[in-house]
């Protein structure tokens, strides 16, 4: 499958409030990223000015392509804000608050001219997955596709035309938050969606109703990768891997199985290999795009991932960041934020 999507980057990370510009022509790599300091102390913004305060908890930052500095701030599932920050000045520019019908699920993807944003929220009438084509300024709703499926959560481009979105199947409903109404009914999915006009290209699902998959990332060989959560055995293999038309678990030996603890946080992709942190079991895993177990590492409560200049980075709900060594996870640094909480992503700009 065509890749036009990049996982690596050029120049070095910049976790300093120092200049971010590498040169005239290029930027040294930034990491973003949402967290919290207590009860109703959401912000986000760089991992060195946490500055924007949001409304609610946030899930993911998405950087905005046609506006350096600028990124927006997607909701925790169920959430009802989308919020745009300027994160070199830690400042809330503006927020949006969704339709009455609509909830978030925390993911969005802008559209490849940078004009729109396509958002992963669930239709609260009928519990129907939905991407809705937004405005990338005013946030208003331009157009409604399905998203093929229920909950979904990660969606990203595997080429210019095709989306790939990771229907969880748990469905969640305002009157009560983040309760699981439908774990006997469950129905996940990998969809891969026709970017132009909405149609279902393909559509994938595992041999276990109760694996929800959740996050999603591309190796340099277009292998995807798709991180899970169970909602039924702390045993369960947490990676499946797309791969030459077949969706199958990524190989996992039982030790492994017990030691991720049913659940994955999210999934980054470098080269050839995949990052996924598992907080539960208090793990970090790596896999080839084969689907084979390369290194482990315990980390306490480790949640988000990145790749940058080739090499692993992950953060914890603690407050610490780690650098690590990719084929080996060896730890090369590890940073710590007193009093602050990162939520599960890191995005690199």
């Amino acid at each position: 499958m065509p890749l036009t999507r990049r996982h690596l980057l050029a120049t070095g990370l910049a976790l300093a409030a120092t200049p971010l510009f590498a040169g005239a022509a290029r930027r040294a790599p930034v990491l973003l990223a949402a967290s919290w300091r207590g009860p109703e102390n959401w912000r986000a913004g760089s991992l060195e000015r946490q500055d924007a305060a949001l409304p609610a908890r946030g899930h993911v930052l998405v950087p905005d392509p046609l506006r350096y500095g600028e990124a927006i701030v997607v909701a925790r599932r169920p959430g009802y804000f989308l919020a745009r920050i300027d994160w070199r000045r830690g400042k809330l520019l503006k927020t949006f608050r969704l339709e009455d019908e609509r909830n978030l699920v925390g993911h969005a993807v802008f559209s490849h001219d940078g004009r729109r944003l396509i958002t992963a929220e669930t239709d609260e009438r009928n519990g129907a997955g939905r991407l809705a084509i937004r405005d990338a300024r005013t946030f208003r709703r331009l157009e409604d596709r399905p998203s093929h499926g229920v909950g979904p959560h990660e969606l990203l481009w595997l080429d210019r035309d095709t989306l790939a979105v990771a229907n969880g199947g748990i469905l969640t409903l305002p009157e009560t938050g983040r309760y699981k109404r439908n774990i006997d009914r469950m129905d996940p999915s990998l969809v891969l969606i026709d970017g132009r006009d909405g149609g279902l290209r393909a559509e994938y699902r595992l041999d276990d109703s109760r694996q929800s998959i959740r996050h999603l990332a591309v190796t340099r060989d277009g292998t995807l990768g798709a991180a899970l959560q169970n909602e039924g055995t702390r045993t369960s293999p947490m990676l499946a891997i797309l791969r030459d038309g077949e969706f199958r678990y990524a190989e996992t030996p039982d030790a492994l199985r017990q030691g991720m603890a049913g659940y994955a946080a999210s999934l980054a992709a470098l080269d050839d290999r995949f990052l996924m942190p598992c907080p539960t079991g208090n793990l970090l895993t790596e896999w080839d795009s084969q689907g084979r177990p390369t290194a482990q590492q315990a980390l306490p409560r480790v949640f988000g991932a990145a790749a940058v200049n080739g090499e692993w980075w992950a953060s914890g709900e603690g407050g610490e960041l780690w650098r690590l060594a990719p084929g080996t996870l060896d730890l090369r640094e590890t940073r710590k934020a007193d009093g602050i909480a990162w939520d599960n992503h890191l995005t690199v700009v």
